[in-house]
């Protein structure tokens, strides 16, 4: 198994540093992302993040079983989906069975915002956000996922979510980088012990490779 860092999250269990994000650019990707996920497995990779949304668990998991690697040395993250706010527990058994696991290690809410019959709901329509994470605060009895967590939450989404949690957010996934560093963010996910994930750290835009500050740190080291 490499040895890669670990954090420990506010519930005691520990989630690898490093991991491999299955998002394509587009929905789906198939055969594409079953060869990138088995690859990184052989290369070192012990932590996937994908999502519902990212339509492509299915082969995700399926590289996960043909690496012959033990399930237990793997950190899976998957995500609640935009349409399914309405239906946490059934949008979470599908996303097992596409998996084809009996657990997550953690299960993210991926946007504050949810949508139904193609509708952006207001803050003010049901489910909010608030009722949502109430739903997924009731998969931890289950036994099938260890930590839960938010996805693209901003410091005010926070600040009204919180006053209603059971259980606080084991992190909270959002972009950042060095263009994006999210430094006030940060500092109140840290003061409340959210984990700070970063999503895209190298950016969006192969320009972000050429920017002379970072070419140049790159080259002091």
């Amino acid at each position: 198994m490499a040895n890669i860092p670990s954090f420990t999250l506010n519930d005691g269990t520990k989630i690898p540093s490093i991991g491999m994000g299955c998002w394509m650019g587009v929905s789906g990707g198939g055969e594409r992302v079953y060869d990138m996920c088995l690859a990184a497995l052989q290369c070192g990779y012990r932590h996937f993040d994908t999502a519902s949304g990212y339509a492509n668990e299915e082969y995700v998991g399926r590289a996960i079983r043909d690496s012959g690697i033990p399930r237990e040395e793997i950190y899976l993250t998957t995500k609640l989906g935009n349409v399914d706010h309405h239906r946490v527990k059934e949008a979470f058994e599908e996303s097992l069975q596409k998996l084809d696991v009996a657990y997550v290690d953690l299960y993210l809410l991926h946007w504050p915002q949810g949508f139904i019959n193609g509708k952006v709901l207001s803050p003010e329509e049901h489910p909010t956000f608030i009722e949502t994470w109430k739903e997924m605060e009731k998969l931890l009895e289950t036994g099938k996922v260890k930590s839960i967590g938010v996805s693209n939450f901003s410091i005010k989404t926070l600040e009204q979510l919180l006053p209603h949690c059971s259980i606080i957010p084991a992190t909270n996934q959002v972009e950042l980088h060095p263009c994006l560093p999210q430094t006030k963010l940060k500092a109140f996910c840290e003061d409340r012990g959210i984990l700070l994930t970063a999503y895209s750290p190298l950016g969006r835009s192969t320009t972000f490779m050429e920017d002379t500050t970072i070419k140049d740190i790159a080259e002091r080291k």
